[in-house]
């Protein structure tokens, strides 16, 4: 060029343009769904994209990278009321979409049922980014035909979701409950990225206080909420209380104090021991014997990939969805389990649904056979490779990048 200037063809110049992308989700409160998404948004390559997190409730416990874009499209209260909640929703679709059109958003993925509703009527409303949704959860579970919430819900559910561009479930059985409620769309499972190595490095760090495993340890780590099913828990202990066992709950929730009442009515303090949420559960959970997950239903839980993570044998109720694609891999979803029996499976212990007699017997198993339940721990490890963070994020990237394509 005159002058001895170079001058950056216009195509180059686009090709090396960042794409801008938002998350869109409730909060980074301390739960799976919220630990998956701090750990997509600070994995992603950010010479590639230029992302925003948009959050609908202040409460942040997981660690952010310091220069992260964060957009508030409300500041709302956990458990506010569920009426309250649905009115909201076109009101937030509206902002939301205001504020991508604004920000000149190319992708958006939306994680968790009401980010998932928004996002969808967003897309009514003319959002020019292409969405995906990402459903953590067994969807039926939260969709109760027999209440006036629930059949709203269901509506919206089916309304607004085959909006979205893409499905992204994080197991096979919640794209099953999503094709039984007839939702057509472009469905990709795409598993949870784990941070592999920092739940190997936090797990090894010394205790903030001093506590004995020399009692053989159950231990479960779950928000206090009525789909994670600790009353399942406690009756399960009362009904083995003489043998010669404990079991640690960690967390925090609306129904903890509950769950401590029942404890302390069925006088079993000296069996159950509570301890507060903790970002670092892993230093607990890498000294105990066996995980227990005992939910109603689930999306894929992230905590039974931790468990792996940290060499920690697993019993895990056969919940909807996740628990049998991840420790029994290859057999059929709709395997059923007798009431009073087990299943040792591949990679862990299953349990029929919310059965007290099955988890009691499995957890009197795991006391009679140490060696056989320590044979599962270099396996979960082994396991826990496929979900590392680096391979999950270059899948969400690789889907990412197919729709910025289009």
């Amino acid at each position: 060029a005159p002058g001895g200037k170079v001058f950056e063809p216009l195509w180059r110049t686009e090709f090396h343009m960042r794409k801008k992308i938002v998350i869109l989700t409730y909060s980074l409160g301390g739960a799976g769904a919220e630990r998956m998404v701090a750990n997509l948004v600070n994995q992603l390559d950010r010479d590639k994209y230029d992302i925003h997190l948009v959050l609908m409730n202040t409460e942040i416990e997981y660690d952010i990278l310091p220069d992260q874009k964060i957009h508030y499209i409300e500041k709302s209260y956990r458990y506010e009321n569920e009426f309250w909640k649905l009115i909201k929703l076109p009101f937030l679709a509206w902002k939301f979409k205001r504020y991508c059109n604004q920000q000149q958003i190319d992708l958006v993925l939306a994680v968790m049922n009401r980010p998932n509703l928004i996002a969808g009527m967003a897309k009514s409303l003319g959002i020019n980014a292409k969405v995906l949704i990402s459903e953590r959860f067994y969807t039926p579970y939260y969709y109760n035909s027999n209440t006036l919430a629930g059949k709203i819900k269901l509506w919206l559910l089916k309304t607004f979701y085959p909006k979205a561009d893409s499905i992204l479930p994080n197991s096979q059985g919640t794209v099953e409950a999503l094709q039984d409620y007839k939702i057509q769309s472009e469905y990709a499972v795409v598993k949870n990225p784990t941070d592999i190595q920092r739940i190997g490095d936090l797990s090894k760090l010394p205790l903030p206080r001093p506590m004995d495993f020399a009692p053989f340890t159950f231990i479960n780590v779950a928000t206090f909420r009525e789909e994670k099913n600790h009353d399942l828990l406690v009756d399960a202990v009362e009904g083995i209380r003489d043998l010669p066992f404990r079991l640690l709950l960690i967390g925090k929730g609306n129904l903890l104090e509950p769950i401590k009442q029942k404890v302390r009515s069925l006088q079993l303090q000296d069996k159950i021991i509570f301890l507060d949420f903790t970002e670092n559960p892993y230093q607990y959970m890498s000294r105990a014997q066996c995980f227990i997950l005992s939910s109603l239903g689930e999306g894929f839980p992230n905590v039974l990939i931790e468990s792996m993570v940290c060499g920690l044998p697993i019993i895990s109720v056969d919940c909807k969805t996740g628990p049998r694609e991840l420790l029994a891999p290859g057999t059929k979803l709709d395997t059923d389990i007798a009431a009073d029996h087990f299943e040792v499976a591949e990679y862990g212990i299953l349990t029929r649904y919310n059965s007290k007699t099955s988890l009691q017997a499995a957890m009197r198993w795991a006391l009679q056979h140490p060696g056989n339940l320590h044979a599962y721990q270099e396996k979960g490890r082994m396991k826990s490779g496929d979900y590392e963070i680096t391979k999950v994020c270059a899948e969400f990237s690789v889907i990412f990048d197919s729709f910025l394509k289009k």
